[in-house]
């Protein structure tokens, strides 16, 4: 295993803070925090006291609010509070980003102390630094019953057309039970393993190759974002 696979297994979303990202207090007013929003280029801001995190300020909040020059604590949305323990993996914190579309999300520890907040950006950073992105390869898509579903299977195959996984990502498709089954694979010559799926009933509905060309540098991207949104 490379030194960037290593350090992937051992990162928890406490090493994903930003420092000196600012936080509100009570005392704040509405008028403050956006004024700190528009700084910070972000649509929320924690509010804390004494280090207990408190709740997540939003953009949309304050300017519903009919008196943004009073102090938060007069406030009435102060029930908000997404977060993510130290010790979680980043892709913890991904999915509540992704599930209340935050800009930033705060971090706690296991007594709800105030530890930081993880930045988009951040995320977005640990996302592109995978080891599975970064390298050169194929992607193949599938799309199966659930129930058909075997990664231990799936593996297998590659193996016997000496192609190793990078990575495997698996999301639903519909109600029925379908889900979709993405494999990032460490070959561009991928023609035999394809055949090899075929001929196990695998029905594949999308297969990309990563070779980095000049010509290919919009369909590389285009990729990417595909990929990164399954």
């Amino acid at each position: 295993m490379d030194d960037i696979c290593v350090s992937q297994l051992f990162m928890d979303s406490k090493s994903l803070i930003s420092s000196e990202f600012p936080v509100l207090s009570l005392e704040d007013s509405g008028e403050k925090a956006l004024r700190l929003m528009n700084e910070y280029r972000v649509f929320h801001l924690p509010l804390i006291q004494r280090d207990n995190y408190l709740a997540l300020i939003s953009e949309d909040d304050i300017l519903d609010w009919d008196t943004p020059e009073e102090p938060l604590s007069l406030a009435e949305f102060l029930t908000f509070r997404p977060a993510v323990s130290e010790g979680s993996h980043p892709y913890e914190a991904v999915r509540i980003a992704k599930e209340f579309n935050l800009s930033v999300l705060p971090v706690v520890d296991k007594q709800n102390h105030f530890s930081g907040v993880i930045t988009i950006d951040s995320l977005f950073s640990f996302l592109t630094d995978n080891n599975a992105i970064k390298s050169h390869g194929s992607i193949l898509v599938f799309e199966m019953e659930q129930r058909n579903y075997s990664l231990s299977e799936i593996a297998r195959i590659c193996e016997t057309n000496s192609v190793s996984i990078l990575s495997l990502t698996v999301k639903n498709k519909d109600e029925q039970g379908m889900i979709w089954v993405t494999i990032k694979v460490n070959s561009n010559d991928i023609q035999a393993l394809v055949s090899t799926f075929d001929r196990f009933n695998y029905t594949m509905t999308e297969v990309y190759s990563t070779s980095f060309t000049k010509e290919d540098v919009q369909q590389n991207y285009d990729m990417l974002m595909h990929y990164i949104n399954l």
